[in-house]
């Protein structure tokens, strides 16, 4: 007895995908099983993207220090524009922005020039 099962369209493309995914997934245990060298895995799971941009915050934090931060805030009291000293520090504009302000970096004072 035999069961018939109906499938639409994409399902059957999904299933063809799937099949294809654990075809190569087992070429790769096959080659690690025989002594290769193992092969990169031909289906791998995007990192979400908050997780990138995660990494990358941890990544740019340290592009600045108290010494930067002060050349910055002299700079923007001799008036020079904050897009083009992000671009000189490698920043975003919006830390410029951020520093002006005083959301960030307020515990750093720089005398004011007469």
């Amino acid at each position: 007895m035999s069961t018939m099962i109906i499938l639409t369209d994409s399902q059957v493309v999904e299933l063809n995908n799937r099949i294809g995914q654990i075809q190569r997934l087992i070429e790769n245990a096959q080659i690690i099983k025989a002594g290769g060298t193992p092969q990169p895995a031909a289906v791998t799971e995007a990192k979400p993207k908050a997780a990138k941009v995660a990494v990358r915050r941890r990544a740019r934090r340290n592009l600045l220090n108290e010494t930067k931060v002060v050349e910055i805030k002299q700079r923007l009291a001799s008036k020079e524009p904050a897009n083009k000293i992000a671009k000189s520090f490698g920043v975003h504009v919006s830390t410029i922005n951020n520093i002006k302000y005083g959301k960030n970096w307020a515990h750093i004072k720089v005398p004011v020039s007469s």
